[in-house]
Order: C-alpha cells, then sequence, then structure tokens
C-alpha cells in the first residue's frame, strides 16, 4: 500500500536544511510494521536522526455479500421454550418456538459484518427456514425461493425431520433431494455450503441417535463432494457441550448453540471467499521518541520529532 507521512517537526540548524527518511513518503509499504529511519543535515554538517513506525494492517473483504440460508426449523431458528436447562422441566412443559434474532442466519450476518467493515451495508443473510419440512419438500420450495433472491451464496442445512421421524430410511431419498437443491444453486452461480446435522441431547422427545446422525451426515459430505459444495462441520463444535449448545427438547439448538453454528459458518465462508486485498494505515508515529539533540562545532544544534 502506498503511504504517505508528514515529515517529522525539526527545530533548530542552519540552513539550509536536508531531511531524508528511509522508506520515503509515498512508497509501497507491505503489511505489517515497517521502520522507518529520518535523518537531517545542516550546512555545518550537524545530525540528528530519529525513527518511527508505520503499520499495514490488512482489511478483509469478501467476494460475495448476499446469503441464502435455506433450511427447516433448525435454520428459522426455533428453540425450546422456556430456555431454562433445568433437568426438572418436564416434557409436556416445553414448547417449540421461533425466534428469529436468535436464529443462526441472524447471528451469522452480525458477525459477517462486523468482520467485513467495509462491506457492511452490502452483505445480507435471508432467512428461508421452514418448521417442519423435510428436504424432499424443501426441493420442491427451493427453486422458487431461489429464483426470488438470486445469492450468490446458498447455506443449505436440511434433513432433520427426515432422519428425525423415519431415520436410516429417508436416507437415499433425502440425500437425493440436497443434492438436487444444491445442484440448482450450483448452476445458478451461486457458491455452496452444505451444513452438517448438529448433535442431539440425550434424553429428549425429538433426540437422534447419534449413529444415525453420523451416517446421514458421512452422505452429506458426499453429497458436498459430488457438487462441488463445500461441507460445513457443525456436529463436532456442538458435540462439545450439547447439554449448553442444544435445547431440553433434544434437536434445537440454545440461542448459544445457534451462535456456533452461525461462528462455523463464518470460518467456512472466509476460508473460501475472503481475498483480503485491502489494507489501510495503522499507527503511523508510535510511540513519540523524540531524537537526541547534538551540539556540534559553531553552536549549531538540532532537535528532531516525530
Amino acid at each position: 500500500m502506498r503511504v504517505e507521512f508528514p515529515d517529522p517537526q525539526v527545530e533548530g540548524g542552519q540552513p539550509p536544511i536536508r531531511l531524508t527518511c528511509s522508506p520515503s513518503s509515498g512508497t509501497l509499504f507491505p503489511v505489517g510494521t515497517t521502520l522507518v529511519s529520518c535523518t537531517v543535515t545542516d550546512v555545518l554538517g550537524a545530525l540528528a536522526s530519529c525513527t518511527m513506525t508505520v503499520e499495514v494492517q490488512q482489511v478483509p473483504t469478501i467476494s460475495r455479500t448476499a446469503f441464502l440460508a435455506f433450511g427447516d426449523s433448525v435454520t428459522a431458528g426455533e428453540i425450546t421454550a422456556p430456555t431454562s436447562s433445568q433437568s426438572t422441566l418436564t416434557p409436556s412443559l416445553l414448547r417449540l418456538r421461533v425466534v428469529p434474532e436468535a436464529s443462526y442466519p441472524t447471528q451469522l450476518l452480525g458477525l459477517l459484518r462486523a468482520r467485513y467493515r467495509k462491506q457492511a451495508g452490502e452483505l445480507s443473510v435471508t432467512n428461508a427456514g421452514l418448521s417442519g419440512e423435510t428436504a424432499h419438500e424443501g426441493a420442491r420450495r427451493f427453486p422458487g425461493v431461489l429464483a426470488a433472491v438470486q445469492p450468490q451464496v446458498v447455506l443449505l442445512l436440511e434433513g432433520y425431520n427426515d432422519v428425525n421421524v423415519f431415520g436410516s430410511n429417508a436416507f437415499a431419498r433425502e440425500s437425493l433431494a440436497i443434492e438436487q437443491m444444491a445442484r440448482e444453486a450450483r448452476l445458478g452461480g451461486a457458491v455452496v455450503f452444505l451444513g452438517s446435522l448438529t448433535p442431539s441431547r440425550p434424553g429428549g422427545r425429538n433426540t437422534i441417535q447419534p449413529e444415525t446422525i453420523s451416517a446421514f451426515n458421512d452422505l452429506l459430505r458426499r453429497v458436498a463432494a459430488a457438487q462441488a459444495a463445500i461441507f460445513v462441520d457443525l456436529y463436532s463444535p456442538l458435540s462439545l457441550d450439547v447439554q449448553a449448545f442444544i435445547g431440553q427438547d433434544g434437536l434445537h439448538p440454545t440461542e448459544l448453540g445457534y451462535q456456533v453454528i452461525a461462528r462455523a459458518f463464518v470460518e467456512a465462508i472466509g476460508a473460501r471467499l475472503e481475498d483480503g486485498s485491502a489494507v489501510h494505515l495503522g499507527c503511523a508515529n508510535s510511540p513519540v521518541r523524540p531524537c537526541r539533540t547534538q551540539t556540534v562545532s559553531g553552536g549549531s544544534s538540532f532537535a528532531m520529532f516525530e
């Protein structure tokens, strides 16, 4: 990056005064911290010098800014209410409700805007989650949503209802439906991120056996590879603490769990779409260190400051 900085302040000396800095103002500086050394001399040969730092910091940018999050209730942002993790609450007292502000697409947008500050106004995440939807039903809905939103990036997270109700019997049909959606998005020019199913919390009314989820996620990996989609592992980060990340119904994430999902997608998005070509000038002259005043024959003296 080409950086311009003001000349250091010079006091004293016998004119004419000659000031040089290396690297000089207006030259190209690399990302990182560069030490600049400045030297001043006068007609009598008196000399003083000082240094300063120029820091060029990388500001990340992203190549695509319009996102579509498509899926079922886990995309919509359904949570168990009340949200308390107290085990004394019986299943009959638990209700599921959609809380859009807690959903992973909403939290994802906040994270994207925080990271890609220069593009914050351009970034959008459309939440097209629909509670109770199977992947097969989603495949029928998807073309209309895709045409209406025209996203540059599609985040797919489907299959919970299929696996929860039908188990492994649903694998073949639903994986084909998910592959169909990934293909349509890719052919439409979108980059596709395919999320895995998250883990279940034991003892809930919607709990799915771990081996069933793992088997379906293996299938999703193969679907992603076949359609040149980016597979996003959501199972591993949420399995670190299912009591905190998964609600009492056993299936839907908590607000904190949705945050973990959003962060996993952000990491995958950054790895694929971040270009980081923009830089900005950081601290140009800190810390301030005045140069030592030098006295030479003839009474000439300099003091030079950053």
